[in-house]
């Protein structure tokens, strides 16, 4: 299945505060189970390869690329084909996140090692589905791709939904082509550009 065009629901879903909720989380509400895990059941699905701490049978979301075995053991970072290494978070890097972050309400964007821990994790559930650090947005991290000189394109869903395509600029700090304006876009644009173009 090819990347989707960017869907009505995302600005929306982007724009709600998250909590930290998530599938099975503490805010994630009534009616879902912690450890339900997501997707469809099938033959031979190693468990707990899921959301949370989901049961035999169960398997992370679905994202739109395919897994790539030799993503395993720390993989994917090698294989990048693009320029990387020269993305780095807040305090290091950019002007749009100092001047913007009490905007946002975070005191903090997630670190390289947390979101290549994400990465390594995901890769060997062989799963191409991490979820943003502290958000519950779905980012599929085998569809990025780089657009130079500082874009990154990717697919992202919010729980429940179907994936639609969103792009990033690293060094201006937009998301969509607009600077973010809640947490969950700033960890997003933050994350994506550190999987994209960031060093391990």
């Amino acid at each position: 299945m090819g990347l989707l065009t960017a869907a009505p629901w995302l600005d929306a879903a982007l724009a709600r505060p998250m909590r930290g909720g998530g599938l099975g989380g503490p805010a994630s509400g009534a009616g879902v189970r912690p450890g339900a895990g997501w997707g469809a059941p099938g033959a031979g699905v190693r468990p707990g390869a899921g959301f949370g701490a989901p049961g035999v049978g169960l398997t992370r979301a679905p994202g739109v690329s395919a897994w790539n075995p030799a993503w395993g053991r720390r993989g994917y970072w090698p294989a990048r084909t693009w320029s990387t290494g020269w993305y780095w978070p807040y305090p290091a890097a950019w002007p749009w996140w100092r001047t913007s972050s009490a905007a946002w309400g975070v005191t903090s964007l997630a670190t390289a090692a947390v979101i290549t821990s994400a990465v390594d994790a995901a890769a060997d559930q062989q799963s191409t589905v991490i979820v943003v650090p502290q958000t519950s947005l779905q980012l599929d991290y085998g569809s990025i791709q780089a657009l130079p000189p500082n874009g990154v394109q990717f697919a992202v869903a919010a729980a429940g939904m179907p994936y639609a395509t969103v792009t990033s600029d690293c060094k201006q700090g937009l998301i969509n082509g607009v600077p973010p304006t809640t947490a969950d876009q700033a960890q997003l644009l933050n994350a994506s550009c550190q999987i994209a173009c960031g060093s391990v």
